[in-house]
């Protein structure tokens, strides 16, 4: 498992403004994921991952004027499949 804070560096010219591209705290993220190794003669490996998430801004500037702000939130999923070899060094 998985938190942590969004500092994002928001790049925007929004309705002829100055262009705005400072950091700001912005939000928070949390996920998860879990996984399976198997491992075939001791060299040979199938790893799968499944990582599910959710992303909260809801505080992002936009524009030099501290009262332009935007929000959003969205939840994630990314499914993985890996193929590998082991070589001992």
């Amino acid at each position: 498992m998985g938190a942590g804070i969004l500092v994002p560096k928001t790049n925007t010219t929004l309705l002829n403004f100055k262009r705005y591209d400072e950091f700001h705290l912005a939000g928070y993220g949390i996920d998860a994921i879990v996984g399976l190794n198997v491992t075939f003669f001791n060299f040979f490996f199938v790893q799968s991952e499944f990582k599910q998430g959710y992303i909260n801004m809801p505080d992002i500037r936009t524009t030099i004027f501290d009262s332009d702000r935007a929000s959003q939130h969205f939840s994630f999923s990314q499914f993985n499949i890996v193929f590998g070899t082991n070589i001992s060094l």
